[in-house]
């Protein structure tokens, strides 16, 4: 079986990245304020409905991702997918399904770790991929990458992401804005070279990219305590590049504080070692805050005129949920359904509450 890299619950950029971003005050957005983002909303606004599917997986079975895929567009009524991975089958076959419930397709290329050159490589086979499909079924389009400065060698100093993240602002960093912005064009090149269809980049919200040469501006942008109060204005800021915008990740975990903790929350809540893995003492379960977190940020991408949302992240089968709290790991998981220990055997999950949320809000 093709080994599963690092699962993406570890791999949301860590406390030093998030110190890169300019922080504000804490405000609690209120009613009154998110009325009003309601009374603002844009027509087309949101017109790719979307979440994202991670590929990256132990149990990995047709069957299990089929009935995924039926779900996330019958039941979740998404009109949208940015799948995530780095194995080309799995991603096609992922791709295929989607497709054939008529989901517009976007497959996100991320293969943590690597060189600027292999990173070059595989968006030619990501794309050489997915050009056979777009040819059947126009509506396919690619992200670029995942948060290269800290996902891909060479942009910041450090052996791997977590050093990576570690240098973000220190001044041994200086620069990684353009040496960035040098590779992207790049990567756009090449993958154009061999696919038709329109192009993004999921970037971190640290990373000032330059948009020019990519059909739409896509950002990672999770809302926490450090930007609650300015976050409507960087969702603003971004139509500044006159493009379609997609926010490519967005949401937060499942337990109470989480929606202040955003893309980081899953850090120190399990307790791995000694195993089994634990929830440490102070995190109390809470589906209503993640499913009122993702209604909120969704009143304001309708409001701003965001033409996609894809909240992160349908289902993590390594994080199983249990009804003994202490041993419950979906707590930290930004999923949208929680599975069980039995995963692998059955294929079966349940909505949480968010999951619900976005149904309405997608029908």
């Amino acid at each position: 079986m093709t080994p599963v890299p690092i699962d993406r619950r570890t791999l949301i950029a860590a406390t030093a990245a998030m110190a890169a971003v300019a922080a504000a005050g804490c405000a609690s957005p209120s009613d009154a304020v998110r009325a009003a983002a309601a009374e603002r909303r844009r027509p087309g606004a949101l017109a790719h409905k979307g979440v994202n599917y991670d590929t990256e997986r132990e149990t990995w079975k047709l069957s299990y991702v089929r009935r995924d895929i039926k779900a996330i567009r019958r039941d979740l009524h998404c009109n949208a997918i940015l799948l995530l991975g780095s194995d080309v089958r799995r991603l096609m076959e992922a791709a295929r399904l989607a497709a054939g419930e008529g989901l517009y397709v976007w497959i996100e290329a991320r293969q943590f770790e690597q060189t600027p050159e292999r990173t070059l490589e595989f968006l030619t086979e990501i794309g050489r991929a997915a050009e056979k499909l777009r040819r059947r079924h126009p509506k396919v389009g690619i992200s670029v990458g995942c948060e290269l400065t800290i996902f891909m060698q060479g942009l910041v100093p450090g052996a791997d992401w977590m050093e990576r993240g570690a240098n973000l602002s220190k001044p041994i960093s200086n620069g990684y804005n353009e040496r960035l912005n040098a590779f992207l064009p790049k990567a756009v090149k090449t993958t154009r070279e061999v696919f038709g269809g329109k192009l993004t980049y999921s970037s971190g919200e640290w990373e000032k990219v330059v948009w020019t040469d990519f059909d739409i501006v896509g950002v990672d942008l999770y809302r926490d305590a450090k930007n609650e109060a300015t976050y409507v204005r960087q969702v603003r800021e971004l139509h500044s590049h006159g493009k379609p915008v997609f926010i490519t990740e967005f949401g937060c975990c499942t337990y109470k504080g989480a929606e202040k903790r955003g893309g980081e929350g899953f850090m120190g809540v399990i307790d791995e070692d000694p195993p089994p893995p634990r929830v440490k003492p102070g995190f109390v379960r809470d589906e209503r805050v993640q499913a009122e977190h993702i209604g909120e940020l969704l009143d304001i991408y309708e409001a701003e005129g965001v033409s996609g949302a894809f909240v992160y992240n349908f289902s993590s089968p390594d994080t199983p949920h249990t009804d003994d709290p202490l041993y419950d790991q979906d707590i930290a998981s930004h999923c949208i359904v929680k599975v069980r220990s039995d995963y692998a055997r059955t294929g079966r999950w349940e909505p949480k509450l968010a999951f619900h949320t976005l149904a309405r809000r997608y029908a």
